[in-house]
């Protein structure tokens, strides 16, 4: 992932997506969302439907939002600070993610009647939920990720992958940290650079992500541009 690929997914990114209304939840929920307040709670799962996460079924918002506030009483107070980023994250810090993650990952969503069968089965916040509601909470630090990037990447889904999944981002948070210093600006100045300034570094990297794995797009090479640049 270079520093180019970075900017033209992110560009393709805002091009085909409204974001799942993630300027909306950020208004309704700023400056920092606060799981302790049942609205909060509420407008996280609006965004999460919006988002993709069909297993929040809005006649089980009540239900689901018992279940991320129960969650939150157990783990809220042991994560680190919501100005953390990733790249200052303490191995403790990860073990505490993790522990979260699995406090989290099977936890009831809602019932559903079961594809096929007359009766209704349980359905649970499950690892895209999961993550997705890690980067809400936290989202200098911690990953949204959907199916089709668990499966390219060779996650299993389980809270040591998604910790993996945290680690490999940070490797290339570094490496695109290099790259920004060579151009002359900071890492942390790459979201404006790529005119996502409302987006964070780790969420710039999950929108390369969607738009290159999830949506399979191939993004021109350096000599595409080259030879497009020549007809300006």
């Amino acid at each position: 992932m270079t520093l180019a690929d970075l900017a033209i997914g992110c560009f393709v990114y805002s091009a085909m997506t409204f974001d799942g209304g993630y300027e909306d939840f950020l208004q309704k929920t700023g400056p920092t969302l606060d799981l302790t307040q049942e609205q909060h709670r509420k407008s996280l799962l609006r965004f999460l439907n919006n988002w993709g996460c069909r297993q929040f079924a809005v006649a089980h918002h009540d239900q689901a939002a018992h279940q991320i506030e129960e969650w939150h009483n157990d783990f809220g107070g042991k994560l680190f600070p919501p100005a953390t980023d990733l790249l200052s994250l303490t191995a403790a810090d990860l073990s505490i993610v993790e522990a979260a993650y699995n406090g989290l990952v099977s936890r009831l969503a809602c019932k559903k009647k079961l594809k096929g069968r007359d009766e209704v089965g349980d359905v649970r916040f499950g690892p895209v939920g999961t993550a997705k509601i890690f980067f809400a909470l936290r989202p200098n630090a911690l990953m949204p990720w959907d199916n089709a990037i668990l499966d390219a990447l060779g996650l299993d889904g389980s809270a040591v992958s998604y910790r993996q999944h945290l680690l490999k981002t940070r490797d290339w948070l570094n490496q695109l940290s290099g790259e920004c210093q060579k151009h002359g600006f900071a890492l942390a100045d790459l979201p404006t650079k790529v005119g996502r300034p409302r987006s964070t570094l780790p969420k710039l990297i999950d929108e390369y992500l969607w738009v290159t794995i999830t949506n399979k797009c191939q993004l021109p090479t350096k000599e595409t541009f080259e030879r497009w640049a020549k007809w300006s």
